[in-house]
């Protein structure tokens, strides 16, 4: 299915985390880490802002039917990203602050992509 003209998913995927990089830095975040993988998930961007150790789940749709990206962040998929960041964070000194933050990214047929961040978009309770 082609979404954005980029040809498939692994296109639009590289697409979308680019644009979030980019987006992110432009907000005065400091991107850490990308795509790590743990046997319990993965975290897509690893990001500092200020004094916070963001967890940034990028997600992309070409369309706000079904709630768009951000509604796509179910609690299964909160469950996997806080799992891998505790993996993350077991293995580094604890920051003073921990933000689950979530970018989405909205791709319609001829128009810029729209971007659309949270901040703060869940906790580690869930």
């Amino acid at each position: 299915m082609r979404h954005d003209g980029s040809g498939d998913r692994a296109g639009l995927g590289r697409r979308s985390e680019q644009l979030a990089r980019r987006f992110l830095i432009a907000q005065g975040y400091t991107i850490q880490d990308t795509n790590v993988r743990f046997p319990v998930g993965e975290l897509d961007l690893v990001a500092r802002q200020g004094t916070a150790l963001c967890f940034i789940e990028v997600r992309s749709t070409s369309s706000a039917a079904w709630g768009g990206g951000l509604a796509s962040v179910d609690a299964r998929k909160r469950r996997r990203i806080i799992q891998a960041a505790r993996w993350y964070l077991s293995r580094r000194p604890l920051p003073p602050e921990i933000r689950f933050d979530v970018l989405a990214i909205e791709y319609r047929d001829g128009a810029e992509p729209t971007v659309e961040l949270v901040r703060g978009a869940f906790d580690a309770d869930g």
